[in-house]
C-alpha cells in the first residue's frame, strides 16, 4: 500500500514536471512524508534537488535526477553518483572514492531503518557533491555545502553506530592468562645439560615448588643454524626430551607438559646459515597457571603469525633462505 502511494505520487510530479518546468505545481510531498521511510525521503530529497537545478536553467541534470527519484520510489536499486561521470575534479577523486566506502558502510538496512531521514539526507549530500560541487569551480570550501554537511552528518552517524555498538557490547573484563618463561640453552651439536644450564633448570624447580594450585608446562624447543636443518630438528627435539625427563624426574606429573620443537625455524636471534649463537640453542619453558591447555593459547613469537612472516621475510631479504 505504501509504495503503491509512493509511486503515484512520483508519477505525479514527474507528470507535473513536464506540464512545467519551473516546479510551480508540486503536490502530495506531504503523502510521501507521511511514508516515513527511507526510500520516501530520498526520494523528496532527489525532487527537491531537480526542482533547484530546474530553476537554475539546468534542465538536463533537473530531469536525470528526477528521473532518480523514481527509480528509488519504484524500489530500484540506486547508487551514489560516479565522479567520473560528472567531470569532477581529478584533485578530490581519491577523496569522493574514500568517502563513498565510508557511505557504504553506514547505508545498512538497519540504519536505513532507524535513521530514515539523516540516511536519505547523506545519501542526496554525497550524490549533491558528487554530481556539481566536485567540479573545479568549488575548491572554495565556502561553496562546497554539500561536501561540508555530508562531512559532518556522516561522522555523526558513524558516532551514532559506534555508541550503540557500546551499548549492545557492555564492557567485559579481559582475564589475561598469567604465564612465567624461563630458557635453558645448550652446547653446540648437544643436547645435555651444562654446569649453566643445571643452575637455570634448578631456578625453574623452585619455582615450581612456590606454585599452588593447578598449572602446566609447555617446552619449546630450537636450534641454531650450524647443522643441516633436519639435524637441527632433531636435536632441538632430543634438547626437548631432556628436560622434560628432569622435571618428570623432580616430580612433574608427565600429564601436565606439553612439548614442541622448531629446529631452526624460529630463532630468537636471525643469523645467516652456519653462524653459532648459542641464544638460538635453547628450550623456553612456559609455565602457564590454570588447567587450561596451551593449544588455544598464543604463544609470544611462537605461535604468532606476524612474527613467523617476519622472521621469513628477514631471511629472504637477506639471503638467508
Amino acid at each position: 500500500m505504501r509504495l503503491s502511494i509512493l509511486l503515484l505520487s512520483i508519477l505525479f510530479l514527474s507528470a507535473c514536471a513536464k506540464k512545467n518546468t519551473g516546479y510551480d505545481v508540486i503536490a502530495n510531498e506531504n503523502a510521501l512524508r507521511a511514508q516515513g521511510t527511507f526510500n520516501a525521503y530520498l526520494a523528496l530529497e532527489y525532487l527537491d534537488f531537480s526542482r533547484n537545478l530546474g530553476q537554475g536553467k539546468n534542465k538536463k541534470d533537473a530531469a536525470y535526477f528526477l528521473e532518480k527519484s523514481k527509480r528509488v520510489a519504484e524500489d530500484k536499486i540506486v547508487i551514489p553518483e560516479n565522479p567520473l561521470n560528472w567531470g569532477a575534479d581529478p584533485a578530490q577523486m581519491e577523496e569522493l572514492v574514500a568517502m563513498q566506502k565510508r557511505l557504504d558502510v553506514v547505508s545498512t538496512p538497519q540504519m536505513q531503518n532507524q535513521l530514515p531521514i539523516q540516511m536519505a539526507h547523506l545519501t542526496y549530500l554525497y550524490d549533491c557533491w558528487a554530481a556539481k560541487e566536485s567540479k573545479p569551480i568549488f575548491k572554495g570550501s565556502e561553496l562546497a555545502k554539500c561536501r561540508a554537511r555530508f562531512y559532518k552528518l556522516l561522522e555523526e552517524i558513524e558516532f551514532y553506530i559506534e555508541s550503540q555498538k557500546d551499548e549492545l557490547n557492555p564492557a567485559t573484563k579481559i582475564v589475561e592468562p598469567q604465564f612465567q618463561r624461563f630458557e635453558v640453552l645448550f652446547d653446540l651439536n648437544s643436547f645435555k645439560f651444562n654446569t649453566k644450564a643445571m643452575k637455570d633448570f634448578q631456578v625453574v624447580v623452585d619455582y615450581l615448588m612456590t606454585m599452588k594450585g593447578d598449572y602446566r608446562i609447555l617446552l619449546v624447543g630450537s636450534a641454531d643454524r650450524t647443522g643441516k636443518e633436519l639435524r637441527n630438528q632433531s636435536i632441538s627435539f632430543k634438547r626437548v626430551g631432556v628436560v622434560k625427563d628432569y622435571l618428570v624426574k623432580n616430580g612433574v606429573t608427565d600429564d601436565l607438559i606439553e612439548t614442541r620443537s622448531f629446529g631452526e625455524d624460529f630463532p630468537d636471534i636471525i643469523t645467516a646459515k652456519g653462524v653459532q649463537e648459542q641464544s638460538n640453542r635453547a628450550v623456553g619453558i612456559y609455565i602457564l597457571k590454570g588447567a587450561r591447555s596451551f593449544e588455544s593459547f598464543p604463544l609470544p613469537l611462537i605461535e604468532n603469525f606476524v612474527y613467523r612472516e617476519g622472521v621469513e621475510k628477514a631471511l629472504k631479504e637477506r639471503g638467508k633462505r
